[in-house]
């Protein structure tokens, strides 16, 4: 028990985890577990066992809010609802000097229990959610037709020595999307390139830079974009790719970075591709989230849906059955609700789908395994905290029984 609520234990999940960027050999079970001698998946899974079902869904959650300063929705969202992170967003007021931001981000920090992933989209060129603070950035664009990767390399280490200075720890980048539609009404300054290759290789660039740089980075927008007509923040665009063409074109950034291991995060987004699923955006379909992403492509890490307020998908599901939806699908983390109320609203779905047997504790525990040991691989959760939250929690249910 972490928070103040009854503890429930729950089933295990044996499933094998391959995160980015490594994970160490599990401990034999006879060895004395230490914080040094144990995995970041092996910590994370003990870990589990101590949350609450509420906590659960809770670390599942990336929310948004207004302001520039911890109001008393957002410390509530944080302390009676263990949200898992927040969105910074410019359009929120949340980033308004250098100054108010990091005192922004260390303070909602010593509010949370487990330290919470605090997320941006720090692109450049059109979007830029810190354009106050850091001014203008070059787009990715700009990066691509350099075809220099020590170009991207750069801006997403740069990336990463801004990001940290102010506090963040996430941001939703590199965008890998390969731009086949050249009037696509939102790509055409955010995407490196037409060209598979040359996004591939700016984007493993980007990434690399932002990694080293100690920033989770996240391959988006899965499983691509680039050949859209329509914006998904107003409706669900359809596209007809078929299957040669994505294996071939919009697949290959992915593919080739899985494949490499250096990918922490992916986001999929809102689409409707009769290929992948006839009937369900992509972020809500179990054939793209799972049977594609994660069994196919082999990708271990954690999968975020895109902002599940937009027009794409908000025009036709509420909130709470979205976000049910796509755990159902196979993702670990929502980006959605916006404040608190939507915030209690979907927790509370997501709660009734799991108690009603839509969904399983034992895929809820698997998806918070994912997030936890990313958060100790990056060092936003401590390793030494993490397996003290553990003691503490044993020694609470010892008096208690």
């Amino acid at each position: 028990m972490l928070l103040n609520a009854c503890s429930i234990i729950p089933q295990q999940d044996n499933t094998t985890l391959r995160l980015s960027p490594t994970v160490e050999p599990t401990t034999p079970q006879s060895a004395t577990a230490t914080p040094t001698s144990l995995s970041p998946v092996d910590l994370a899974t003990r870990l589990v066992k101590e949350m609450t079902l509420d906590e659960k869904l809770g670390q599942m959650t990336i929310v948004e809010f207004t302001g520039e300063t911890a109001t008393p929705d957002l410390t509530k969202m944080i302390q009676s609802y263990a949200i898992g992170g927040v969105l910074i967003e410019n359009k929120n007021g949340n980033a308004k000097t250098h100054d108010q931001l990091l005192a922004l981000n260390q303070s909602i920090q010593t509010l949370s229990q487990i330290p919470l992933f605090i997320t941006t989209d720090y692109e450049g060129g059109v979007v830029n959610e810190l354009r106050q603070i850091t001014g203008e950035r070059p787009s990715n664009a700009t990066i691509g037709a350099s075809k220099d990767p020590q170009m991207a390399y750069q801006a997403g280490n740069g990336a990463a020595k801004d990001l940290t200075g102010l506090g963040l720890n996430v941001n939703f980048m590199p965008i890998v999307d390969v731009l086949t539609n050249p009037n696509n009404p939102g790509l055409p300054q955010r995407a490196f390139s037409s060209d598979a290759t040359i996004v591939t290789t700016m984007g493993r660039a980007y990434l690399k830079g932002l990694s080293e740089g100690g920033i989770v980075g996240c391959l988006k927008h899965f499983p691509g974009l680039g050949s859209a007509t329509i914006d998904p923040h107003k409706s669900l665009p359809s596209m007809d790719r078929s299957l040669e063409q994505l294996n071939s074109i919009d697949l290959v950034p992915y593919k080739t970075m899985i494949d490499a291991g250096i990918v922490p995060m992916v986001m999929v987004t809102h689409i409707l591709n009769p290929a992948l699923d006839p009937k369900l955006p992509t972020s809500l379909s179990t054939n793209v989230v799972t049977n594609l992403l994660r069994n196919t492509l082999k990708f271990q890490g954690v999968i975020i849906c895109d902002t599940l307020w937009m027009g794409g998908i908000s025009n036709t599901y509420p909130l709470p059955q979205a976000a049910v939806i796509a755990v159902q699908a196979g993702t670990d983390l929502l980006l959605g609700p916006r404040g608190l109320n939507e915030t209690q609203n979907m927790l509370a779905g997501l709660k009734q789908a799991v108690t009603s047997g839509q969904l399983s504790v034992s895929q809820i525990d698997a998806s918070i395994i994912r997030l936890l040991t990313l958060k100790l691989q990056y060092k936003i959760l401590d390793q030494n905290k993490a397996w003290q939250m553990v003691k503490e929690s044993r020694i609470s249910e010892q008096k208690l029984s």
